[in-house]
């Protein structure tokens, strides 16, 4: 009978420590989470602080507040629409434009849209109707190949008696010029003419 006692006891005594032991460890457990919860919240403002003390430290930069520089290019194009070509023409950049921003610049231009800026480089384009100065006819003249250039109305100007002779050349070539060779571009027009010579 007395070990029906003590095992009954051992029985009492372990739930009681099971109901014990896990109310402990909720009260732990609870203790630890309210920590766990306050510390995260002081990271969190802490973190906040500190991204606000950076974004007030940082110096924000902006392409609109770019300014163009004095040793900047300027690179002016026609699109000339009847011949659909663009013609670039390089400058140095004017007095008046040094230390424009973008939004500056597009006030003071008229017909002129701004294709890309930097403070380096300046690029702008104009839309212009007609053809380009640029296209230019060879004929034989004389004995000698001419350069016409070939103006908005389709009508050729005399630009430049090059002096070399069509004697020396096949009949095929004497036949084209005879025609008139259609040439577009100066570095076309030189190559062609280094080509007769």
């Amino acid at each position: 009978m007395k070990k029906w006692i003590y095992i009954i006891a051992i029985i009492i005594i372990v739930v009681v420590a099971i109901f014990v032991g896990k109310y402990l460890f909720k009260k732990e457990n609870n203790i630890n989470q309210q920590n766990s919860t306050q510390l995260t919240n002081k990271i969190e403002v802490k973190n906040e602080v500190q991204e606000n003390t950076l974004m007030n430290d940082i110096p924000i930069s902006s392409t609109q507040s770019e300014k163009i520089s004095p040793n900047a290019t300027l690179i002016l194009k026609k699109h000339y629409k009847e011949c659909n070509h663009i013609i670039k023409e390089y400058a140095k950049i004017p007095e008046e434009y040094v230390n424009l921003t973008k939004e500056e610049l597009m006030e003071e231009q008229d017909g002129w849209e701004i294709e890309s800026f930097s403070k380096n480089e300046i690029v702008l384009i104009k839309e212009v109707s007609g053809v380009c100065n640029e296209h230019y006819v060879l004929r034989e003249k004389d004995g000698t190949i001419v350069v016409y250039q070939i103006n908005k109305d389709n009508t050729e100007t005399l630009k430049e008696e090059t002096g070399i002779a069509t004697e020396y050349l096949t009949e095929e070539d004497r036949l084209r010029l005879k025609e008139g060779i259609r040439i577009y571009g100066n570095e076309e027009l030189n190559s062609t003419l280094e080509d007769y010579e």
